[in-house]
């Protein structure tokens, strides 16, 4: 089960770190607690339980720190993490070498809700090592990765800690939806906008909004869209299209399911949609430079009846 580490709030996050070191370093694992320099670290003294591996564990003061991020989709090659004087691993080098030479520390573990790629992997503990004299073997490095193979491992530490993936925001990976998004920008100039007819909508459109709880304002603000909803139907129907239409069917799919298994029971579709619409442009730059297709998409999907209940007995 996948999670959406950056809804957590950074005290949730440093919780769900706290449980895995219980694990994979020993009970004695301390609480995080602010340190001298404002900053918040965890503590684990002596020989540990599991990490690096059984067979030859680190011992003696491990570090611990947890680095959360609201942002989505974030690595830890990113600038802002590594690489620059700014970034939150260099700013980090002169407490670790205070640890060193006042607490005796002999390892440091760093987690962040980050994608951790092999080379950013090597070049972070490369300079962490360079900087501060710590052995490379004695640097941790903990992704999102390797978090979610911990959690399967343990599956007990997400309820201890209250994490209930069906309570958290809607998970979306919205890379194919920005595939589709760009090439829709990119080939309106083949399509012609249509005279518009108000014989379009079904007439069991007003029955969908009501079986959904779809104001009518919101379904006024949907109907401002047809013309965009024509252009996205002509433009997926194209056979040089086909592979942003399979694209398509599958976003579309993976989007009403969650919607089915995550929305609250009652709640007005109008949050729905705003709610799906915010996450996506937050989440991909593509489809941010793209906000009015992007908008009219969401409603073509709802409209078409790809996301959203329907009344099986008029079908």
């Amino acid at each position: 089960m996948k999670y959406q580490y950056s809804e957590l709030s950074p005290t949730q996050f440093e919780t769900l770190v706290i449980h895995v070191c219980y694990r994979l370093l020993g009970l004695g694992t301390e609480t995080f607690s602010d340190g001298p320099d404002g900053g918040r670290d965890s503590r684990f003294h002596g020989e540990a339980e599991l990490f690096p591996s059984r067979s030859k564990p680190w011992n003696g003061l491990t570090v611990i720190q947890a680095k959360h991020t609201l942002a989505y989709n974030k690595k830890f090659s990113d600038p802002d993490f590594f690489g620059v004087v700014s970034s939150a691993v260099n700013g980090e080098i002169l407490k670790i070498k205070g640890l060193i030479d006042n607490d005796g520390l002999s390892n440091y573990l760093l987690f962040s809700n980050r994608k951790l790629p092999g080379n950013a992997n090597e070049a972070i503990k490369n300079f962490i090592s360079f900087e501060t004299g710590l052995d490379k073997q004695n640097i941790g490095l903990v992704g999102i990765e390797s978090f979610e193979n911990y959690l399967k491992f343990y599956p007990d530490i997400p309820a201890a800690v209250g994490l209930n993936p069906f309570e958290m925001p809607l998970n979306i990976e919205p890379d194919d939806l920005a595939s589709i998004i760009v090439g829709l920008s990119n080939g309106l100039g083949g399509i012609t906008k249509r005279d518009i007819s108000t014989r379009i909508f079904r007439t069991d459109f007003e029955r969908k909004n009501e079986i959904n709880s779809l104001s009518d304002q919101y379904s006024k603000l949907i109907k401002r869209k047809i013309e965009d909803m024509y252009l996205i139907q002509d433009f997926l129907a194209m056979p040089e299209n086909d592979d942003l239409q399979r694209l398509y069917l599958g976003v579309s799919e993976e989007l009403a399911a969650k919607i089915i298994a995550l929305r609250i029971p009652g709640q007005s579709f109008d949050v729905v949609l705003e709610k799906l619409i915010e996450l996506l442009l937050e989440r991909d730059v593509e489809l941010k430079g793209n906000k009015q297709l992007t908008r009219s998409m969401m409603y073509y999907m709802y409209y078409h009846c790809d996301i959203g209940d329907d009344d099986v007995a008029n079908a």
